[in-house]
């Protein structure tokens, strides 16, 4: 499965999973999604930026995240969801993915923004990494072409 941050011609911010790439595609170009805010079918991607936990932010709501698609909401606002108890299952895939991430990737840490260049670049051997990178360092990574993906902060790890 696959987060994407979207945004609608209105300039609304939401994010959807798909089960892949080719799954964004074949729905987008079949006006299968569409804006939950003014259901606009007219939908693209928005920048990503990985979310990160940092441990100076501990006490912040979402710790060294700054969210996918916050240049389209209110200032001082961030995208959130609210699962309930009664969503487990949705709980349990979040954290069965969020443990894949884990075992599959090499925590290079603050290291990240370097080491995926370096590897992107081919300066470095191909393989998958995890680590922390400002909003700013997120972008550039992003414009430069540099494949990256947010790794959510699970609510019980937050403490």
């Amino acid at each position: 499965m696959i987060r994407f941050a979207l945004v609608c011609e209105n300039g609304h911010g939401f994010e959807s999973w798909f089960a892949s790439n080719d799954s964004y595609d074949f729905q987008i170009e079949n006006n299968l999604v569409s804006c939950p805010h003014c259901n606009a079918a007219k939908v693209s991607k928005a920048v990503m930026a990985p979310a990160v936990a940092r441990a100076d932010r501990a006490s912040a709501a979402a710790p060294g995240q700054e969210p996918a698609g916050k240049q389209q909401t209110p200032a001082g606002k961030q995208n959130v969801a609210l699962i309930g108890e009664g969503d487990r299952e949705l709980r349990a895939l979040a954290q069965e993915l969020h443990a894949k991430i884990i075992a599959a990737t090499d925590d290079v840490g603050e290291q990240f923004p370097r080491e995926a260049r370096r590897i992107h670049d081919g300066e470095a051997p191909e393989r998958p990494i995890r680590g922390q990178a400002s909003p700013e360092e997120a972008r550039a990574l992003i414009e430069d072409g540099v494949s990256i993906l947010p790794m959510p902060i699970l609510p019980d790890d937050r403490g």
